[in-house]
């Protein structure tokens, strides 16, 4: 798999460009990538959930964040190869993998991201790359409808994002 992978500077100028745009542009394409992602991950069995700033403000806004510069769900590690088996379907869809390493993998449509983090099951806790999470809001996954999608999302939300962000 040749890729034409981002580099650092790549993100940075993707940051900027939608920083200038009108944010209803851009919502509008990340409200489709999720769609088209959902509809890719749930046809192939690989099981997902919303993940980061995007479950954050979905859950307690139901909106994306319009200022937020991707979006963010979770898959376990086990299906990293499975992910990247399909390439040519997200190709077929519009998107372009551009980033591949052992924490994440990232899609990109219409200069819109979306970052696929690789969750991996600790002894007491649950999480990608130096992001660990109490194992307990992993174990079982609630359902919540944005935008007429159905999304899974860790279970006892509202504690464990307030767990997360340190809102008390």
């Amino acid at each position: 798999m040749s890729k034409n992978l981002w580099q650092n500077q790549d993100f940075e100028k993707n940051k900027k460009y939608w920083s200038a745009k009108d944010h209803s542009e851009s919502l509008k394409i990340r409200i489709e990538n999720l769609s088209i992602v959902n509809n890719i991950l749930q046809k192939n069995n690989i099981f997902f959930f919303l993940e980061g700033q995007t479950l954050n403000h979905v859950f307690k806004n139901n909106c994306l964040d319009p200022s937020d510069h991707d979006d963010d769900i979770g898959v376990y590690y086990k299906d990293r190869k499975k992910i990247l088996r399909l390439d040519n379907i997200f190709s077929k869809n519009g998107f372009e993998i551009i980033r591949i390493n052992d924490t994440m993998i990232s899609v990109c449509r219409l200069y819109r991201y979306i970052d696929i983090c690789l969750f991996k099951n600790y002894l007491l806790s649950t999480g990608y790359g130096n992001k660990k999470f109490p194992k307990k809001y992993y174990l079982k996954f609630s359902t919540l409808i944005f935008e007429n999608i159905e999304f899974k999302i860790p279970n006892n939300t509202e504690k464990f994002l307030n767990t997360r962000y340190e809102i008390k």
